[in-house]
């Protein structure tokens, strides 16, 4: 009889989880698929442009790069055609008159390296190559993000609403369907999504497992999600040079979270911290003394070098309108006099310049409190809304209202949780409270926030699922005809997500 039960919970169980697997693919793939073809239509109908220029995509390889000079990507997409070419990581120059490839270092290899990569697998001499890299990638993103949410719920409809929302997500496929079809903010979307996807099972494994750090159970368990964290945001940072800042900070957030809430964890906390920022560092060393050998220069890329503390905070604010509308020379807005200062703190070379700069901006702060507010806070609907303007010259579009929208569902699901004393998963809000620390520092522009996205699309369906009682597939396995013959199914383990 034992033996009979057994075999029917395992089969409609098995039929549901069959069931949700068929309705989230069909989900995914038709909204990606439709999501796809009407900017591949927008693109035909000559929407899409740089400039007074319009942008097609059955232009060549050199029309649009020329087309979008002066851009990121076209500088990529030049490095991957030379690195298609096997040429190596190289870009050519014409500076000198005389056309030569030359060391391409201003930025990290990462995007330029995949592109090149996909190019000479997939081959073709129009811009459609990367226009279908840029599908894929944006499906595969949606993969991991189901992936991720499947961690905590099992709900065909909270599963459905996920991939949803990464098939059909304005603020990110505006830019990823547009003018920056070979952006690193493309490659970086699939990384950080396997960022996500560990640090999720790396928080819970850390919450669960009570015994001590150096068991076995701990290290198999939580050390070993949060080492490959490590190593895919080493991944990622070499995408996107600034993503290192990402270990760091979430090193800090485990180990601040354990003195102030949890003392008993601290050392778990430690050595999680540890693995984490380790990993990422281990990925990026071989990348420094690889440059170290091209330039003479140990570092990823040589943008990051003075990219905040120099210049982002101390460039004339006024002496263009880009500086003007994203907020670059807010320290310089605030006090002129301390902008030069600092840049002769650096033609000096004197020691820790950025903590020279960071006085001098508190300093400038200090003294004009009420404009310092009011210049970050005109300019914040650009880094979180992807407005084109600041205030009070916002203008709502589709774009800011789905912004919102999102925003406020995060916000009631975490209210949700409180007052159902459950704990939050971290994932949802780690980059966020990185972005909102960082904002005072760096100029907004809402491609900045776009990590943010790779889990605010879980938002919908998790708050969908919490609100359930026990999730919409639950109650289709529960629901049986009514025969005495058939045992009723065991009850589900609670998720993670209600521990």
């Amino acid at each position: 009889m034992h033996l009979v039960n057994f075999r029917f919970a395992k089969e409609a169980v098995t039929s549901c989880r069959w069931r949700t697997v068929q309705i989230v693919a069909a989900v995914l793939f038709a909204t990606h698929a439709l999501i796809a073809w009407y900017y591949a239509a927008r693109y035909e109908r000559g929407e899409v442009g740089a400039g007074s220029k319009v942008l097609t995509l059955d232009m060549t390889f050199a029309d649009w790069s020329k087309a979008t000079e002066g851009m990121d990507s076209s500088s990529y997409l030049r490095v991957a055609e030379n690195f298609a070419a096997r040429k190596g990581v190289t870009i050519r120059d014409t500076s000198s008159g005389v056309p030569r490839d030359v060391p391409f270092y201003y930025w990290a290899p990462g995007a330029p390296v995949v592109f090149g990569a996909w190019l000479r697998l997939i081959g073709g001499h129009t811009m459609w190559t990367f226009f279908w890299f840029s599908v894929a990638a944006q499906l595969a993103f949606g993969v991991m993000a189901i992936a991720t949410a499947a961690f905590w719920t099992r709900s065909s409809l909270a599963l459905s609403t996920v991939a949803l929302c990464t098939g059909f997500c304005p603020p990110l496929q505006d830019w990823l369907y547009g003018s920056n079809l070979t952006s690193s903010e493309i490659v970086a979307l699939v990384s950080l999504s396997a960022v996500f996807f560990a640090l999720a099972k790396g928080f819970a494994a850390y919450r669960e497992i009570a015994g001590k750090v150096w068991s076995l159970a701990w290290m198999r368990r939580a050390g070993i999600w949060f080492a490959l964290g490590g190593v895919l945001i080493g991944l990622y940072s070499l995408v996107r040079d600034a993503g290192a800042v990402f270990a760091t900070f979430t090193a800090i957030f485990l180990l601040g979270r354990a003195l102030i809430m949890d003392r008993s964890r601290f050392a778990s906390a430690a050595v999680a911290a540890a693995l984490l920022v380790a990993g990422t560092f281990a990925v990026r060393f071989p990348v420094e003394r690889w440059n170290q050998r091209r330039i003479g220069n140990a570092v990823v890329c040589t943008s990051s070098a003075g990219c905040i503390w120099r210049y982002g905070l101390w460039l004339p604010h006024d002496s263009c309108d880009w500086f003007a509308t994203s907020g670059i020379g807010f320290g310089q807005y605030l006090d002129p006099d301390a902008a030069k200062r600092v840049e002769q703190y650096y033609v000096d070379k004197k020691l820790l310049p950025e903590l020279y700069s960071f006085s001098q901006l508190l300093g400038a702060v200090c003294r004009r409190p009420v404009d310092a507010v009011t210049f970050r806070l005109a300019r914040s609907p650009m880094l979180w809304l992807g407005s084109r303007s600041p205030l009070p010259n916002f203008e709502f579009g589709l774009v800011p209202i789905w912004c919102l929208g999102f925003y406020g569902s995060l916000a009631a699901f975490c209210v949700v949780q409180y007052r159902n004393r459950r704990r939050i998963p971290e994932v949802l809000y780690l980059f966020a409270l990185l972005l909102i620390c960082a904002s005072p520092l760096i100029h907004c522009e809402f491609r900045y926030s776009f990590p943010v996205w790779n889990t605010l699309v879980l938002v919908p369906g998790l708050l969908a699922a919490t609100l359930s009682r026990n999730g919409w597939l639950q109650q289709w396995c529960d629901r049986r005809p009514h025969d005495s013959a058939k045992p009723p199914l065991q009850q589900p383990r609670p998720t993670p997500l209600a521990a």
